[in-house]
């Protein structure tokens, strides 16, 4: 199983999200195997990107490959695994490792926001020698512009949701069974919003602003979710309905973060007076 860990590294170090939520899966057996510090088994997923990062160090990138892989994905499995280990709540072990993630994305945007700028450049670059017609559309070049913009996000958000599919099948995995219904974090996350809002004050943070209220947006985004599934299960029963729903409720993001945002400090499902653990 260990040597599982050493792969996941390698795996992790090229493509960070499949390398986050394979560790998430790994990390319930290791719960099976170690239950008293399972966090132990992950410490060989360190080896691959630490031994790259060494050995490439000059190469351009590499750097940035061994610490996507070491922060944004070994350090969140392995605070998630030992918060879990430590009082069994997953929602709150799952919240430390969004933070974590969020933290990290903020750290990279400024320690390899140059080369993160040019790696995009040379890929537009490349995009419009091989698809000039399409550059020249004036809608796909305003998201071009976007998406220059948030480079920060673009690698947190999907860190965030494999971090939350990676919690589903360890939670089914550990005989708990997740219900989107009964998701909840704990009252702190809010807090965490509320300090990023003074960014937008200073005008050369504005695109961190934007970038990290996204990511940090995430979260209540899921638990909004949660809050209106659990109130639609009164009325829809069917699985098809529960589907069409769900992807209703999907497309308003906006509508269903206030929700989230509003239940982690009011809530609204009542889950504490239900004793629901978080």
């Amino acid at each position: 199983m260990n040597f599982i860990a050493l792969l996941l590294g390698a795996l992790a170090s090229f493509n960070p999200p499949i390398g986050l939520f394979l560790t998430m899966v790994y990390s319930r057996f290791s719960l099976l195997r170690k239950p008293e510090a399972p966090h132990r088994d992950l410490l060989l997923f360190f080896v691959f990107p630490l031994a790259f990062a060494a050995l490439f160090y000059k190469q351009p990138g590499s750097l940035l490959v061994a610490s996507d892989a070491v922060f944004g994905v070994g350090l969140v499995a392995f605070l998630f695994l030992y918060s879990f280990s430590r009082n069994a709540k997953p929602y709150s072990a799952f919240t430390l490792g969004s933070v974590l993630i969020v933290a990290y994305g903020l750290a990279r945007h400024f320690l390899f926001g140059p080369y993160l700028l040019q790696a995009h450049n040379q890929a537009m670059a490349e995009m419009a020698r091989l698809y000039p017609q399409i550059m020249q559309n004036g809608e796909f070049a305003a998201s071009l512009s976007v998406a220059r913009r948030l480079i920060l996000a673009s690698w947190t958000v999907p860190q965030v949701l494999a971090l939350f599919l990676g919690l589903v099948v360890f939670l089914n995995l550990n005989k708990a069974r997740f219900r989107w219904s009964e998701f909840a974090v704990p009252h702190y996350y809010n807090l965490l919003i509320l300090a990023a809002l003074p960014l937008y004050l200073a005008p050369n943070l504005r695109t961190v602003f934007l970038n990290t209220l996204l990511s940090l947006c995430v979260v209540p985004f899921l638990q909004g979710v949660g809050v209106l599934l659990h109130w639609a299960s009164r009325y829809v029963s069917n699985v098809f309905g529960m589907v069409l729903l769900t992807i209703l409720i999907i497309l308003n993001a906006i509508l269903v973060v206030l929700v989230g945002f509003a239940d982690i400090w009011l809530d609204l499902r009542k889950l504490n007076l239900k004793g629901t653990y978080s």
